[in-house]
């Protein structure tokens, strides 16, 4: 999709540099500070300057995400955005750069849930989590932000705390579901499609809820 009409000049090598900082991320604060951090204050530059010129080319940035380990993606994207986020999302297209890293580190979020098993991948995770639902398009933020409790409470259990702490972080999800607006959709399609998987998440976590010791 084109966006607008500017001069010859190429975003490419731009954008090969995030995707290979991306693609060979490590969590490590030599690797983010020396690697990963340079790159976003030239995309930031590149967007303010509009050298980006479709959303495709905006889209092409977060790529890599789609296709990394889940843990990964999850924790590349979750730093991309603590580190640029808002500054990001201050312009119309840089806010598109978030959402789309964001939606691209959320699925991966969403598969790496059931596979950490160390603590440090479970505490790195939950972090993740945390930043990643702020980033979101709403309304699909605020499902992701409920979505981010329920799994929270999962990992819960990983970090060795009791069901007790499950059932809060379950409750909490509940209520966050409750606050989802399908009014907020953009079209009748998605209006809809936000109201079957409000209902949905709301009927499965209320019985596994209720199948906790004491009633959750």
């Amino acid at each position: 999709m084109a966006l607008f009409r500017r001069t010859s000049r190429t975003i490419d090598p731009l954008i090969r540099e995030a995707n290979e900082a991306f693609v060979n991320f490590s969590p490590k604060d030599e690797y983010v500070d020396t690697v990963l951090k340079p790159v976003l204050p030239k995309l930031y530059a590149a967007i303010r300057m509009r050298d980006f010129r479709t959303v495709d080319e905006i889209d092409a940035v977060a790529e890599p995400l789609r296709s990394m380990p889940p843990l990964t993606a999850a924790l590349c994207a979750a730093t991309v955005l603590h580190a640029a986020g808002r500054i990001l999302a201050a312009d119309p297209l840089g806010e598109t750069l978030t959402w789309f890293v964001a939606i691209a580190g959320t699925a991966g979020a969403w598969k790496a849930v059931p596979l950490v098993e160390e603590q440090r991948d479970v505490r790195h995770l939950l972090g993740a989590l945390d930043v990643l639902w702020r980033y979101e398009p709403s309304p699909y933020r605020e499902i992701d932000h409920a979505q981010a409790l329920y799994a929270g409470g999962h990992l819960a259990l990983a970090l060795g705390l009791d069901h007790d702490a499950l059932a809060s972080r379950w409750r909490q999800a509940l209520r966050l579901l409750a606050e989802v607006d399908p009014a907020l959709a953009r079209n009748p399609e998605e209006r809809a499609n936000l109201e079957r998987t409000r209902r949905h998440l709301e009927q499965e976590w209320s019985e596994q809820l209720a199948a906790l010791p004491d009633g959750g």
